[in-house]
């Protein structure tokens, strides 16, 4: 399906479990195995089921669930935005993010009072899924440019480049 351009208004954006980890190798997400006292010390903290092996080094990704209201009227519309929109959108990808995360732990929260309110077009696709035969339709957000000229992002710092709507 071709893309489509909505406005709306971000109603909700859960930030708490925005960052997922992929395998360096084999781009399959992780699981995280920290809860072992002893593999924790060690520094080994996920668990490749594809690769079937522990691994190190992973790849930090945005997956940011959010709730819009679509302005002309139609509805409420569950969405999900992934690395670049995001990344366009906060002004850093999520190696950054995880890091800055680190060091101030209410930053989930500015994000999301932030993102909360903001009115934005959004570039979507529908990806339609079968999933233990199910159909699974999800909206697919591929870019979120803010309406307001002036919006900055909250982690500005040139790590991702500028781009004009």
């Amino acid at each position: 399906m071709a893309p489509v351009i909505l406005h709306a208004i971000i109603l909700q954006a859960t930030s708490r479990s925005m960052i997922f980890r992929k395998c360096a190798t084999c781009k399959s997400r992780i699981v995280g195995i920290a809860h072992n006292h002893e593999l924790r010390s060690a520094g080994v903290l996920y668990y490749c089921v594809e690769c079937n092996k522990e691994v190190d080094e992973y790849q930090s990704n945005y997956e940011l669930p959010m709730t819009v209201s679509v302005l002309n009227g139609e509805k409420v519309q569950n969405i999900v935005a992934y690395d670049r929109a995001v990344e366009l959108l906060l002004g850093c990808n999520a190696n950054r993010l995880g890091e800055l995360m680190l060091k101030d732990t209410a930053i989930l929260d500015e994000l999301e009072e932030q993102l909360i309110g903001t009115r934005c077009h959004l570039v979507i696709r529908q990806e339609k899924k079968k999933n233990k035969g199910k159909k699974n339709d999800r909206t697919i957000v591929e870019a979120i440019i803010p309406a307001n000229p002036l919006f900055m992002p909250l982690f500005a710092n040139n790590e991702v480049e500028s781009w004009e709507p």
